[in-house]
């Protein structure tokens, strides 16, 4: 689809630890053109690396849809943008050097998530996919957040954070260290391993990704009355609700000041809806008084209006 107008494009782009998102759109917001290409995380290995592969996918993108060039505005919401300013610069330096847009504004995921359910509204944003991470923010202040620390200090609640405990739970089960579970059975052969030997070997070879995989097969061990499944699952909701009964009372929106119940979005795999554990999350969050929005949650359609707040500057 090529563009009449003559007038600039935004790009907007949704980098998670799975995959990223691309959403090409004139200067209205019509969407002209999407793709998708493999994961971004910041400060995971080759910041670099990851920089030119979101250089190839826009290219890519601009030409199919005869787009003109350079585009006005890049938005990207990275994981691990919070964390690591110095991948933030890194990877915003060289796409400014693939004279890909006239500006280029790298911020978290989970803010172009936020800026989707919310814009400036307040409210509190739960991520839960392979990782986690929430934030909150009142009418009148500044963005808090909470989580989304990573796989060694993080991930609360998150596939990764259930697949890790559902696999530690198989071993001790195994070796008689803990209590007897059928996650032994489930997990060893959804991985093709017979012994903890074998699932050593893969454990030591398997990214974030795969073993925030093996989620829904502890998920429905709980369903199926496992003990050991259940408690895993019930203390990642658990989690999760801390999450945001801290942002409730952080910022405001709960307490003797809230002037009403305060709005929750859910995004992210395990709890956007359909997801394998938004059921039991809805749930333990209305019991403490949160409101959950029913409506998806879109986190590169986030990075869009973002850039187009931008391009009106």
């Amino acid at each position: 689809m090529t563009r009449a107008s003559g007038l600039p494009c935004v790009v907007g782009i949704d980098g998670g630890a799975t995959r990223t998102r691309y959403r090409l759109a004139d200067e209205k917001g019509r969407i002209v053109g999407r793709s998708e290409g493999a994961a971004t995380l910041l400060g995971a290995g080759d910041d670099l690396a990851a920089a030119d592969r979101i250089i190839e996918e826009v290219r890519s993108l601009v030409s199919k849809t005869g787009t003109d060039a350079p585009l006005g505005v890049l938005v990207a919401g990275l994981a691990g943008a919070a964390a690591r300013p110095d991948s933030v610069q890194i990877v915003r330096d060289r796409l400014l050097g693939g004279e890909l847009a006239g500006v280029v504004h790298i911020v978290s995921d989970i803010e172009i998530a936020f800026h989707d359910a919310f814009g400036t509204a307040e409210g509190v944003l739960l991520i839960a996919g392979t990782g986690s991470a929430a934030l909150g923010r009142a009418r009148s202040g500044r963005p808090v957040r909470v989580g989304g620390w990573g796989a060694l200090i993080g991930d609360e609640g998150s596939g990764y954070w259930i697949g890790l405990e559902g696999l530690r739970a198989a071993v001790r089960s195994v070796e008689d260290r803990g209590e007897p579970t059928s996650l032994h059975e489930r997990l060893f052969g959804a991985l093709g391993v017979s012994s903890v030997e074998e699932l050593y070997l893969w454990s030591c070879a398997a990214g974030k990704g795969s073993i925030a995989a093996l989620a829904p097969e502890v998920v429905e061990e709980a369903d199926r009355r496992d003990s050991v499944a259940g408690r895993i699952v019930g203390e990642a909701v658990r989690s999760l609700r801390r999450h945001a009964e801290v942002l409730g009372r952080r910022t405001g929106l709960v307490g003797a000041a809230a002037h009403r119940i305060p709005p929750v979005a859910l995004v992210g795999g395990l709890i956007q809806p359909g997801g394998i554990l938004r059921d039991r999350l809805v749930q333990a969050l209305e019991e403490v008084g949160f409101e959950v929005s029913a409506e998806p949650v879109e986190p590169v359609r986030g990075a869009v209006d973002q850039a187009l707040d931008l391009l009106e500057v």
